[in-house]
């Protein structure tokens, strides 16, 4: 299936129910800075976008030099898929169907044996981890506590799992399971996770060393919590925009960027989830248009938009707020609301 067409089916799902969503206020750039300002929009540090690879807006709210590095939290997620794709197009990894726990360790039997890249990358594993649920085995914050990650990840039990029409089970929203695909992406090419991102993600494109959360034994958190600049973000949006292109220089297959925006779930009336990216309608004018999106804690927000060839990027310290998220969507909203549609977008070319 083309990505135009991924793209047409999702709008079309989600067009029906959008109008029916909570208003967001309706900010113009002028009045939204004001409001950021203000100090309404909670602690927003920075915005940008572009459009056709160009900066068409850049802004800093938090008194610090522009491209001071924000943490994204769970929106680093979403990287970590394009480092499996890499991995893949180095050869090193099979493919999305390959079983992780070769890569892991020793055959635990079943369910855990069968649990492949593809699952781990649609939070769809038998892992019982549920970062939402603070009872669950697998919650990240008990996999903070302790001093190797992949020993707490590796020794997690299973839960109730079956798989459904498409392939895969229950979505479980579940860090763990992120951070075994990074320990899987080294134990493939052979390389600590951040410095093999570094080599062929980062560098291709000119961004410098970002900062990882690690472990108390240095494990690198694959998982997310990311602390990175505004403009390597844009990017790394630009990158996936271009269909893993980057200066002329296939960075990443095509095949794999259109398999990673491939909605695996349906999670609300609005809202999708492929191979960590989320999938979410933005308003722009008086009508809806699709967009893949990192999320992460604090309404940190990449957000790629084909319709407009444009990229908006959200970093916000507003985490474990109740309206952060929101706070994110009226500031993306004002963002595309500055832009005029294109007619060639590139994902979709």
């Amino acid at each position: 299936m083309s990505i135009r067409i991924i793209v047409a089916t999702f709008l079309a799902c989600l067009l029906g129910s959008a109008a029916a969503a909570q208003p967001l206020p309706r900010y113009d750039l002028e009045r939204l800075e004001a409001a950021i300002e203000k100090g309404e929009l909670g602690d927003i540090a920075a915005l940008a976008s572009t459009q056709g690879g160009k900066i068409v807006y850049r802004k800093r709210f938090d008194g610090k030099a522009p491209g001071t590095p924000v943490d994204i939290k769970s929106a680093g997620k979403s990287i970590t898929a394009l480092a499996v794709g890499m991995a893949i197009m180095d050869g090193k990894l099979a493919g999305r169907d390959v079983a992780v726990w070769p890569y892991l360790g020793h055959s635990r039997g079943e369910p855990f044996d069968s649990i492949t890249v593809g699952d781990l990358l649609a939070m769809a594993s038998a892992l019982d981890c549920d970062d939402r649920d603070r009872k669950s085995p697998g919650q990240e914050e008990r996999m903070y506590r302790t001093r190797e990650w992949r020993a707490f990840a590796l020794d997690l039990p299973a839960r109730g799992f079956t798989r459904g029409e498409n392939g895969y089970g229950p979505f479980s929203y579940c860090t763990a399971g992120v951070f075994l695909l990074g320990q899987v992406v080294e134990t493939a090419t052979g390389e600590r996770f951040d410095d093999y991102v570094q080599r062929r993600l980062f560098a291709p494109l000119g961004i410098a060393r970002p900062i990882w959360r690690t472990s108390r034994s240095g494990e690198i958190q694959s998982g997310g919590q990311l602390t990175i600049s505004d403009e390597a973000l844009l990017k790394i949006g630009r990158l996936v925009l271009d269909r893993g292109e980057w200066d002329g220089r296939q960075v990443i297959d095509r095949a794999w960027i259109q398999s990673m925006l491939t909605p695996r779930h349906r999670l609300g009336e609005q809202q999708f989830y492929g191979d960590l990216w989320w999938a979410t309608p933005l308003r722009a004018g008086e009508q809806y248009v699709p967009a893949w999106m990192m999320k992460g804690n604090g309404g940190n927000i990449v957000a790629v938009v084909p319709s407009h060839d444009a990229v908006l990027v959200v970093q916000t310290r507003n985490y474990n707020k109740r309206d952060a998220e929101r706070h994110a969507f009226t500031a993306l909203w004002a963002m595309l609301g500055a832009l005029e549609p294109v007619t060639a977008p590139a994902i979709a070319r």
